[in-house]
C-alpha cells in the first residue's frame, strides 16, 4: 500500500552553504546560494553572479563588495556580519530581479522541465 501526504505541499527553498574565502586578507566563511538543478537560465545565472560576488567580492556586473564597517568588523568577528553588495539594476544578481525569479521557482514556474532539484 503506497502512503498519501494528504495536504502536505513539498516546500521549495534555495540551499545556502558555507564557502572560505579571503575578505581583507584573512580568512571568511561567506554563505552562498545553491544553484537548483531545475533552474531557469534567468535564475541560474543570478545566484551564479551571487556565489561568485560572495567568493571573490565582485561581480561581473562591476559590483563590489564594499568595505566593511567597524559595526561589520566587529560582526564579522564574531562570526555574523552581512555586508550586501550593490549589484547594476540590469545585473540578474541585483534583488530586484533575482527575488522574483526565486519567487517564480519556489511556485513551480521558472524552472526547466525534465529536471529535479538536487
Amino acid at each position: 500500500m503506497s502512503r498519501r501526504h494528504v495536504g502536505a505541499a513539498r516546500v521549495r527553498e534555495i540551499r545556502i552553504e558555507p564557502l572560505t574565502t579571503l575578505h581583507n586578507g584573512r580568512p571568511a566563511l561567506v554563505n552562498a546560494p545553491v544553484i537548483p538543478a531545475d533552474a531557469s537560465p534567468e535564475l541560474r545565472e543570478g545566484i551564479r553572479r551571487r556565489r561568485v560576488t560572495a567568493a571573490l567580492g565582485r561581480c561581473p556586473c562591476g559590483a563590489r563588495r564594499p568595505a566593511m564597517t567597524t559595526v561589520q568588523e566587529a560582526a564579522a568577528d564574531a562570526n555574523a556580519a552581512w555586508v550586501p553588495t550593490p549589484h547594476t539594476a540590469d545585473c540578474l544578481a541585483h534583488d530586484d530581479h533575482l527575488g522574483p525569479l526565486i519567487e517564480a521557482w519556489k511556485a513551480g514556474k521558472g524552472a526547466r522541465l525534465g529536471s529535479h532539484t538536487r
